[in-house]
């Protein structure tokens, strides 16, 4: 992080209102955030469980009636918060564009988008739940290990995706009687290689057999390397969550000297939130 991104952070907000609900919502640091947030927490998972109700068929009128009613509340309220986050962000673009700036705006536009507002709340309760990767530290580590390895897992893909193509046509040409279109057959491939099974193609011929033996091989190989890198990434974000204040990159906890340049690092504070406002 540079020292232009590290000032801007611990600038104080001159307005009292703004600046006290932006430690309600962005400071998870402290109590006041913390209870705003477990708050929002609750009321995500609690209006997800209630949807799910609400698609049970043979449930009373009355209940779906007020079960919508709660929706729409809960609707406005996130509507709300959004509004507030725009207004009390010290860089109201950055957060917009940000990820959970994006993904807070998601829960939101199937109602702007679509016409059919039974839709649009349908879409609504499987979006909230990614808000929760906000209150989840475990999902945070996952998130930026995944964007760690971003382009590991392109070529992982892209292997995965030729590999695919070429085993299903393949496929296609051994067991014609078997297999109707090279579609089916990259279907097959994904199948097999992911070591799903479903059972809904079986290869008969041996030559099949052995082709399906090589893509569980590559699968299992594949897919194992990408959970160890995954999992070093994780374990890395876990040790390494301290900024030097001289290079400003990161570094354990327990360095006394930065690896990096040199520089004395004093006693680990609390970790700032991106944006925090320091308690007064």
């Amino acid at each position: 992080m540079s020292r232009h991104a590290r000032h801007w952070k611990h600038t104080p907000i001159a307005n009292p209102l703004r600046a006290r609900l932006n430690r309600w919502l962005f400071d998870l640091s402290s109590k006041a955030g913390r209870r705003t947030n477990a708050t929002l927490m609750i009321i995500i998972i609690a209006s997800v469980i209630i949807g799910m109700f609400a698609t049970v068929g043979h449930l009373e009128a009355r209940w779906k009636a007020l079960f919508y009613t709660v929706e729409i509340g809960i609707i406005t309220l996130f509507i709300i918060e959004y509004i507030a986050r725009l207004l009390t962000a010290r860089r109201p673009l950055a957060y917009a564009l940000s990820f959970y700036g994006l993904v807070d705006l998601a829960t939101l536009l199937p109602l702007l988008i679509l016409g059919d507002a039974n839709t649009a709340i349908r879409l609504l309760r499987v979006f909230r739940l990614l808000k929760l990767i906000r209150y989840l530290r475990a999902l945070q580590l996952f998130i930026a290990s995944l964007r760690d390895v971003f382009e590991i897992m392109a070529v992982v893909i892209s292997a995965i995706s030729i590999i695919v193509l070429v085993a299903g046509n393949l496929i296609y040409l051994l067991e014609p009687e078997n297999i109707t279109n090279a579609f089916e057959g990259c279907w097959w491939s994904l199948v097999t290689m992911t070591t799903v099974g479903y059972g809904d193609i079986v290869p008969h011929s041996a030559a099949g057999r052995i082709l399906a033996s090589v893509l569980i091989m590559i699968g299992i190989s594949t897919f194992a390397m990408l959970t160890g890198v995954i999992s070093v990434k994780i374990s890395h974000s876990l040790a390494y969550q301290r900024s030097c204040p001289a290079c400003a990159r990161m570094i354990a906890q327990e360095f006394s000297y930065c690896p990096y340049c040199a520089t004395a690092q004093h006693p680990p504070r609390q970790r700032d939130d991106p944006d925090h406002t320091p308690p007064s």
